[in-house]
C-alpha cells in the first residue's frame, strides 16, 4: 500500500494509520533483536546501557527498510534527551534494560523537561539481559508505567508485563498526555499519593516540593523535637492545632507523621507537648477543684498565634490545602477551625458552671 509513501505523507491523511505503521515497525524491531540475542548470547548479556542504545539504533534503521520510515531520519540522541531515539520527528523510542531476569525497572523522570519537541508517539524498548538468552519487548511507553518512585526526582516504574487498566494513569484517573502536559506534574502526582495515603491511614509519603511551594523546604537532616528553640516549638504547636484538630482528642498519628515527613522532626512523646501536666484549675480568676483538661490550656496558650495564621495570606495555606482543606470551605477559616474544635471538645460542667471552649478562648478565661 503505502510502501512508497513516506510516513509524513501518511500522517497528513491519517494519523491513526501512521501510528499503526510505527507499531508494526517496533514489532519488527523486537523480532530482530530477539533473533540476534539468541544468536549472540554472551554478547547481548554483557551489553552496557550505552551499547544497547547503539544496537537498538542500528536495528531500528535496519527495520525501516521497505517501510514508510526513512532510515536516514532515525537519530540517536540519548544523553540528556528524552526519548533516546527519534524517527521522522514525530516518533521516539526510549531504551531501558536490566541485568536481571525480570521485566521491571526504574524509568525516566515524570517531568520530561528534556523531551524532544514534536515527538508525539513513544515506544519503550526494554531489554531483559539477565535471561539466557536475553529477551526484548517493545510496547507503547504509557502502557508499561505502573507506579512512581522517588530517587533524586520522581521517576516512573516500568513493568513490561503490565495488564490493561493497571498503569499509574489508570490509578490516577488521568492520561499520560494530560499528566506530562500539566503545568506542574510533580504537584499533581504529589497530591494524588498524599490523598491515597490519607485514605489508607497510617501513611504520609515524602515528596520533593515544587519551586513555588510556600511551605518550608524538605529538611535534609533529621532533628529531635527537644533540640528546637522555643519560638520554633511554639510555631509548630500552632500549625499542628490548625492542620490536625484531632489532636485535641488525643489522636497524634497524623501530626507526628507530618513532623517527620514535612519538617524532618522526630518527637517520640508528642502527646506530652499538648495534653500532659494535669488539669487547668484556675479559670476566669476562680479556682475550680475539678478543673479543665490540659488541652484547653494548650489551646488558650496558642490561641493568638492560631488566629494570626488563619488569614487569607497565611504562609501555611499550602499545608492547609493538603491536610485540612475543610478550613477553606467557608469564607472565614477561623470560624471553620473553631467549629472543628467545638465539635471535638464538648462543653464541660464544673459545679454550677458550664464551660464552652469557644468562650474560654475568646474571652480569655484561661491565662
Amino acid at each position: 500500500m503505502e510502501k512508497n509513501s513516506s510516513i509524513i505523507a501518511i500522517r497528513k491523511l491519517d494519523v491513526v494509520a501512521a501510528n499503526r505503521h510505527f507499531a508494526n515497525l517496533m514489532g519488527n524491531v523486537e523480532y530482530i533483536l530477539n533473533q540476534e540475542a539468541q544468536q549472540y548470547v554472551e554478547k547481548f548479556r554483557k551489553m552496557k546501557p550505552n551499547d544497547l542504545e547503539i544496537k537498538s539504533y542500528e536495528i531500528i534503521k535496519k527495520a525501516c527498510i521497505n517501510t514508510p520510515f526513512n532510515p536516514e531520519s532515525v537519530k540517536l540522541v540519548s544523553g540528556l534527551h528524552f526519548p533516546d531515539i527519534i524517527a521522522e520527528g514525530f516518533y521516539g523510542v526510549e531504551v531501558k534494560s536490566t541485568n536481571k531476569n525480570h521485566w521491571t525497572s526504574t524509568g525516566s523522570s515524570i517531568v520530561e523537561n528534556t523531551r524532544i519537541e514534536g515527538v508525539e508517539n513513544i515506544y519503550m524498548l526494554f531489554g531483559k539481559l539477565g535471561g539466557c538468552p536475553a529477551e526484548f519487548r517493545c510496547r507503547p511507553y504509557q502502557e508499561v508505567l505502573y507506579d512512581i518512585a522517588v530517587t533524586h526526582s520522581p521517576r516512573y516504574l516500568i513493568d513490561m508485563e503490565l495488564n490493561d487498566g493497571e498503569t499509574i494513569f489508570d490509578k490516577m484517573g488521568t492520561s499520560y498526555d494530560e499528566l506530562r502536559q500539566s503545568s506542574d506534574s510533580i504537584e499533581y502526582v504529589k497530591k494524588y499519593y498524599k490523598r491515597m495515603a490519607m485514605e489508607r491511614g497510617g501513611q504520609m509519603p515524602w515528596w520533593i516540593g515544587t519551586e513555588d511551594d510556600d511551605t518550608d523546604p524538605i529538611a535534609m537532616n533529621i532533628r529531635r523535637w527537644s533540640s528546637l528553640r522555643a519560638v520554633e516549638l511554639d510555631e509548630l504547636r500552632t500549625q499542628i492545632l490548625i492542620l490536625f484538630p484531632e489532636v485535641v482528642n488525643g489522636n497524634y498519628d497524623n501530626a507526628a507523621m507530618w513532623l517527620a515527613s514535612a519538617k524532618g522532626i522526630v518527637n517520640h512523646c508528642i502527646r506530652d507537648n499538648f495534653s500532659a501536666g494535669g488539669k487547668i484549675k484556675c479559670i476566669a480568676g476562680k479556682v475550680h477543684k475539678e478543673g479543665l483538661p490540659r488541652i484547653w490550656g494548650t489551646l488558650a496558650k496558642n490561641y493568638d498565634r492560631v488566629r494570626k495564621l488563619l488569614c487569607k495570606d497565611s504562609p501555611i495555606i499550602p499545608y492547609i490545602r493538603e491536610y485540612n482543606p475543610a478550613l477553606l470551605a467557608g469564607e472565614d477559616m477561623y470560624v471553620c477551625w473553631m467549629t472543628q474544635i467545638e465539635q471535638r471538645l464538648l462543653p464541660i460542667r464544673i459545679g454550677n458552671d458550664i464551660f464552652h471552649i469557644k468562650e474560654v478562648l475568646e474571652q480569655r478565661l484561661i491565662q
